[in-house]
């Protein structure tokens, strides 16, 4: 089975050469010619590398796994053949390291290369174009089109990742020039279920410019599975949030988990929530970059060349602030490239077959009358349990996530900033979801907030906001 579009079960990733005891690089380097290689069960796959300044005499495989005892070098060939264990081998490792080493031609410490080896499920996702790939599998290799954004061609030269919520989130990114597409691997964590989290991966043209990105939503949560939506209105919804990894109300760290990602309105760039519940600091969550180095969010005042659509794609960690309040982070383009209520945009943040819900498919949603208990039962699960008015029928649990500020990007969970001094007075929280529909400057919003007693006043639909407020989304199936 060779080459990078017949992938199956076993992969093996190829990463970028090292020198040891921090030598020099022009001391020597071995090189892999691609970092990916996926194999079914005792199946070989051949790998060529290159090398400069390495004594041909001294390359050997120093490390591989147990049970991957089927691994040669062909150092004239300049080849290293790997072949997979049987699935009887229940010895084998499932992963791990093989190492090739060589010394450099002028003496000193060995130069390495290191291929990383798996038992790993593959998934091409090519024939579903998106803004969000939903990636549910552990231990799984995905590809997706990296050349195409679902409209144009792009200038696609390689993809990394821009951010991720968790070191090694996402692994072993890789672009592939002759198939067009980019490969990225999920593992499990340590209880041996897909580790969860959000990334955000970048195509990155010739001269090292970001001209697309795409989010990863990794997450155990199947919304094509048995109870993953909710009929509302006549629209398919997702129970939960855009890129969160639960969909909790029975405490404060399962709600933060439910918070998802946040979007300025037409933008398909998420933000990441914040760090706590408690919006009162602003502080965001931690994000990595490739490096696995703190990314940070940066923020820029709308004008005529920030406040573009050319300029918030390839600047996806910057949040467009604008000077007033109700105003619009979009200053200056084609606005109708952005979301609509009636369909799915170029830029919709959803997985393929979804897209942002419009405002009907809140219409009449209001607090179940069967909760029991004060109202300040209610406080630390920050949102509440809507369904139509009484109590049978559909109902999911909303999360008040707050939002980030059109003022400088903060994330505030108060109503008002007018009511800072009084916010936790008032109320603890509020939540706002986007929906697709417009209204000059701002869009309308569904928000639900805590007051001083369970009522339909909690919850109003069609409120409008500005659109350089970063919110929550839930996606709906496209019709």
């Amino acid at each position: 089975m060779k080459g990078f579009a017949r992938m199956a079960a076993v992969i093996a990733v190829a990463a970028c050469s090292a020198v040891s005891c921090g030598k020099d690089k022009d001391s020597g380097s071995i090189d892999f010619e691609r970092p990916a290689v996926y194999l079914d069960h005792r199946q070989s796959e051949t790998v060529g590398f290159s090398i400069d300044n390495i004594k041909v005499s001294t390359l050997s495989i120093t490390t591989k796994p147990s049970g991957w005892d089927n691994i040669t070098l062909d150092a004239a060939a300049r080849t290293v053949t790997v072949v997979s264990p049987s699935a009887e081998d229940t010895d084998a490792a499932t992963s791990g390291s093989v190492v090739l080493s060589g010394k450099p031609s002028g003496g000193g410490a060995d130069v390495t290369a290191t291929l990383f080896v798996g038992v790993a499920g593959s998934e091409d996702l090519s024939a579903r174009p998106a803004n969000c790939y939903l990636a549910n599998r552990k231990e799984t290799c995905y590809q997706f089109d990296a050349a195409h954004n679902g409209r144009d061609v792009l200038a696609t030269r390689k993809v990394g990742i821009v951010w991720q919520s968790a070191t090694n989130l996402v692994q072993n990114v890789y672009f592939d020039a002759l198939s067009g597409k980019a490969s990225f691997y999920v593992g499990a964590d340590d209880e041996g279920k897909v580790k969860e989290g959000n990334a955000l991966l970048g195509a990155y043209d010739a001269h090292d410019n970001l001209i697309w990105s795409w989010h990863v939503w990794v997450t155990d949560f199947d919304p094509d599975a048995a109870g993953g939506v909710v009929e509302f209105n006549g629209q398919s919804m997702m129970n939960r949030n855009l890129g969160a990894r639960a969909t909790v109300d029975a405490s404060t760290a399962g709600t933060l988990e439910s918070f998802g990602l946040f979007y300025q309105w037409g933008r398909k760039e998420p933000f990441i929530g914040p760090v706590s519940c408690n919006g009162a600091n602003g502080s965001s969550a931690a994000m990595y970059n490739e490096s696995g180095k703190r990314a940070y969010l940066k923020t820029a005042v709308s004008d005529s060349e920030i406040g573009t659509l050319k300029y918030s794609t390839a600047n996806p960690l910057t949040f467009i602030t604008v000077a007033e309040k109700d105003a619009d982070w979009l200053h200056s383009g084609d606005a109708a490239e952005r979301w609509s209520a009636d369909s799915k945009t170029l830029y919709d943040p959803c997985p393929y077959g979804w897209r942002v819900a419009p405002a009907g498919a809140f219409a009449g949603l209001a607090i179940r009358e069967n909760l029991a208990g004060d109202i300040a039962d209610y406080e630390d699960k920050y949102g509440w349990t809507l369904g139509a008015a009484g109590t049978g029928g559909a109902e999911s649990f909303f999360v008040a996530a707050g939002r980030r500020s059109w003022y400088d990007g903060s994330v505030q969970n108060y109503f008002d900033e007018s009511l800072l001094s009084r916010a936790r007075e008032m109320q603890p929280w509020v939540g706002y979801y986007w929906t697709g529909g417009s209204n000059g400057a701002m869009s309308p919003a569904f928000c639900l907030w805590l007051a001083d007693e369970l009522a339909d006043s909690n919850v109003r639909n069609d409120r409008p906001m500005g659109r350089a407020n970063g919110m929550q989304v839930r996606c709906v199936k496209a019709q």
